[in-house]
């Protein structure tokens, strides 16, 4: 008797198995519904820092800048094609824009403060422009001829506008670079694919990171199925195909001079039921450090040094 009822104990699990198996795996992908609307807050940001201790002298020099650009816009899907591509329709609901120079001068707007009401970036508020999102998260625009038009006169608001709308900085706020893999597709807990690419705009020393994508975890929040995609990467010496072909003399110089750490980190979370990103964030943090060599000291209290630092961050969340 208990060796029947242990046999059927193995039939069973071995039966469970076999369906388990069976089941389909999930691709990770946008898969955005017509007249669908959500409401995002996109993030980027870049800063520099510059030090330059002299302790002989007992002097520091310091420098800092910044810019950063914060947006809150509704999304809302008008079409969508056989393929999967998707016809958005963004409307700017919030705007925040920072920039800081190495003097401290500053450029402040933000659209929900009364000492911004005047500035002529308000016009910006409520502006729509139209954009296409593929399966695999590229963007590329369709209609914005109206926003960018909007700012008539010349001068830096021009120009911010200008680059604010402009087809790169359109997709660098759009796309999820998390899904544009090379035809390669994660469908369960831990696939992976792994990218070259060029360091971000503005990084002191010119490089290459390998990132790697991978699928850490798919879980049920209520009737949704939730996949969570987490990013790693790490210095390459392959060439990464966008980088300029003057960048490998600065390379060299860096590399003799400085002491170098960097982290580069990322984390996606999307929803496989709505087909829309949860949240998604990428971000790098470096630091160069030169120490003056021990025989060219001037003084028993220490070594000159000079350390600068990068950080450049995409950020977007799911706020509505």
């Amino acid at each position: 008797m208990k060796a029947r009822m242990m046999l059927s104990v193995v039939l069973l699990g071995v039966i469970l198995s076999i369906l388990a198996g069976c089941v389909p795996a999930t691709e990770v992908k946008l898969n955005l519904a017509p007249q669908r609307e959500t409401v995002y807050k996109v993030v980027l940001e870049t800063s520099k820092d510059y030090s330059f201790s002299q302790p002989s002298i007992n002097k520091t020099k310091e420098r800092h800048t910044v810019g950063r650009v914060e947006m809150v816009f509704a999304q809302k899907i008008e079409s969508v094609d056989q393929q999967g591509g998707a016809i958005a329709g963004i409307t700017i609901k919030k705007l925040k824009y920072l920039s800081e120079d190495p003097q401290g001068k500053a450029m402040d707007f933000d659209s929900a403060a009364e000492t911004s009401k005047s500035d002529p970036l308000m016009a910006l508020i409520g502006q729509s422009y139209k954009i296409k999102i593929m399966p695999n998260g590229k963007v590329e625009t369709v209609d914005v001829k109206a926003a960018r038009e909007l700012i008539k006169e010349k001068g830096p608001t021009q120009t911010f506008v200008g680059k604010l709308l402009s087809d790169e900085e359109i997709a660098r706020r759009h796309q999820v670079l998390a899904l544009m893999n090379t035809g390669k597709t994660l469908s369960k807990k831990g696939d992976k694919y792994s990218t070259v690419v060029a360091a971000p705009e503005g990084m002191l020393m010119p490089k290459s990171f390998e990132k790697v994508y991978t699928l850490t975890d798919i879980k049920k929040r209520g009737n949704d199925s939730i996949a969570v995609v987490d990013m790693s990467a790490a210095t390459s010496s392959k060439r990464a195909a966008d980088t300029p072909a003057d960048e490998q003399q600065k390379m060299n110089f860096f590399a003799n001079m400085f002491d170098e750490k960097d982290n580069y980190t990322g984390k996606m979370v999307l929803n496989l039921t709505t087909g829309e990103i949860d949240s998604y964030q990428e971000l790098l943090k470096a630091e160069w450090l030169a120490v003056e060599p021990s025989q060219e000291q001037k003084s028993d209290k220490g070594p000159d040094q000079l350390t600068m630092g990068f950080s450049s961050l995409f950020s977007i969340e799911k706020v509505k």
